[in-house]
């Protein structure tokens, strides 16, 4: 699997979304640069979700906020994205800590689709609505 480059075509358009975006894609590239990640039960494996798994946690309640402050028409569905994502995470989450053979395949194709679909997709469907208050 190949290695996500950041881009423009990846930006929403508010700076701190960019930033933990960036954050989020970098622990993706780990995920797939590292032999170890790869392994059922190996402990970098463990480590590199548990990180990212909080991180995107904090991202989503910095999101939501953004978004509930700012009045976002589409915040409840956008919610159930990301609800939808921590239960799944938190059974890969669970998968990994057993050792099941195929989860590190399985959870990092999961985790790349997961996050440029909802990039590329779910969160510029803020970009415009941001751009149009000015808030950057």
């Amino acid at each position: 699997m190949e290695t996500i480059d950041w881009s423009a075509r990846y930006s929403v358009g508010v700076e701190k979304m960019d930033e933990q975006h960036k954050q989020i894609i970098g622990m993706l590239n780990r995920l797939v640069t590292s032999p170890e990640a790869h392994d059922a039960g190996s402990e970098a494996m463990s480590e590199i979700l548990m990180t990212m798994t909080r991180y995107s946690f904090e991202h989503f309640r910095a999101e939501e906020s953004l978004l509930r402050g700012h009045d976002y028409p589409d915040l409840e569905q956008h919610r159930q994205e990301h609800i939808a994502y921590r239960r799944k995470t938190i059974d890969f989450s669970t998968a990994t800590g057993l050792g099941i053979e195929v989860v590190p395949q399985i959870l990092i194709a999961y985790l790349f689709e997961w996050w440029t679909h909802h990039i590329l997709e779910e969160d510029m469907k803020y970009k415009s609505f941001f751009a149009e208050k000015g808030v950057g």
